[in-house]
């Protein structure tokens, strides 16, 4: 069990379910995020809250926001938690650009604060059972220290390189991810239409060389079910298949197929918007079978 405290910053969908289960294990811990209702469960339990970090306790700080802009104002900004009690380590588990996560270690190195990236894979369902993978960026030494934290929260977790590291993986992950959903998505759909039952298509790929997670969490429990719910939405997700572009560009690596899905996403996002989750494409792909028996509808919920 690590001894250091913990200042979480970002307690929604995904960082509210990683965060408790640091309480659960007895973490030392204090939680900031803008909107009350995220922080009122842990209010409940004692655990000191706030919209704003500089006055709450935590050796170690840990964010889980949106994007690489928000995490240089959590800790930077006015009221951030560099800006009050010593810190002495960062460690970045959003999904962001390598290049900010290296500028900020390389900003806070003269002031004795370590930073350590590591993004997670593996989504709600992962965060809630502790099941995530981590794949972290920096020092052996700051892995060492932020390792023991880091187990409570995800199963696997593994240092992939120095600070940056964590995130050029994770980005090309979520291009991996983007791919296999959209072209698993399709097929079902085309094997329904065709009259294959989708549950007994989905155990046939996830047992033979067309598994992934589309295969066995996306679509059988987010798609088939109607409930267009894993936890992910379509801004954040095109988000991340732009940072994998623009890691290609600095690669000098020519990238027809990732630049082809970019596009496709950045079209799912406008036409369903922004805030719709990933799994919702199946309704737009599937709106030409409505009328058919098809559980792709684009009525609210599927059939």
């Amino acid at each position: 069990m690590s001894k250091d405290s913990v200042l979480f910053i970002g307690a929604g969908r995904m960082g509210g379910l990683m965060a408790a289960r640091l309480a659960d294990h007895g973490v030392r811990l204090a939680v900031v995020d803008l909107a009350e209702e995220a922080l009122a469960p842990f209010r409940a339990r004692g655990i000191p809250v706030a919209t704003a970090a500089a006055n709450l306790p935590g050796d170690v700080v840990i964010t889980m926001l949106p994007t690489d802009r928000h995490v240089r104002e959590a800790l930077l900004g006015p009221q951030g938690a560099l800006s009050g009690a010593p810190r002495s380590l960062v460690v970045d588990m959003s999904t962001a650009a390598p290049a900010s996560i290296v500028a900020l270690a390389d900003e806070l190195a003269p002031s004795g604060i370590a930073v350590v990236d590591a993004p997670v894979s593996g989504g709600m369902a992962g965060a809630r059972a502790g099941t995530l993978t981590a794949m972290c960026g920096g020092t052996p030494e700051g892995f060492a220290r932020v390792q023991p934290l880091l187990a409570l929260m995800c199963g696997e977790v593994v240092r992939v390189g120095p600070v940056g590291s964590g995130h050029v993986l994770k980005a090309l992950n979520n291009y991996l991810s983007a791919a296999t959903l959209w072209t698993a998505t399709e097929a079902l759909i085309i094997g329904q239409r065709l009259g294959l039952d989708p549950p007994v298509m989905l155990k046939v790929w996830s047992a033979g060389s067309g598994k992934s997670h589309a295969t066995e969490v996306k679509l059988p429990n987010h798609v088939l079910t109607g409930t267009y719910d894993f936890g992910q939405t379509l801004e954040l997700f095109c988000k991340d298949i732009s940072i994998a572009v623009d890691l290609a560009a600095r690669a000098k690596t020519e990238t027809p197929a990732l630049e082809a899905l970019l596009a496709t996403w950045s079209a799912a996002r406008d036409a369903l918007g922004g805030q719709e989750d990933i799994t919702a494409i199946a309704r737009m792909i599937g709106a030409s079978a409505r009328g058919a028996g098809s559980m792709f509808d684009t009525e609210e919920g599927g059939s």
